[in-house]
């Protein structure tokens, strides 16, 4: 059983968790006094201007490292990153993929 620490991937980590430190790294990186108080689950970073192409690569770099996964160049988009909502989909999925040994097909890992 044991306590709850941090790890670097996602092995037990609930939905919650994941978000919350999302939500602590943009709420740190990207965000300024009120700002903080209104970042919300399905709040926009990209497409509401709070993260630009360049905070991309560093919540990229963030979210691999922290979680133990691999963004694809094509996976850096609007769609999987615009909020925490979808960050936490796409982290999950990662994760479950890794976790069971399973590459899709259509991800081949480049180097």
């Amino acid at each position: 059983m044991g306590g709850n620490t941090a790890q670097p991937n996602t092995g037990g980590l609930k939905a919650e968790e994941i978000r919350t430190e999302v939500r602590k790294y943009v709420a740190d990186n990207f965000l300024l006094g009120a700002q903080r108080a209104t970042l919300e689950d399905s709040t926009p970073l990209i497409t509401g201007g709070l993260i630009d192409s360049i905070g991309m690569i560093g919540l990229v770099a963030f979210l691999e490292d922290r979680f133990d996964v691999e963004f694809m160049p094509r996976e850096v988009d609007v769609h999987s990153l615009d909020t925490v909502e979808r960050i936490e989909e796409a982290i999950r999925k990662k994760v479950a993929g890794r976790d069971s040994g399973a590459i899709p097909s259509n991800e081949q890992q480049i180097r």
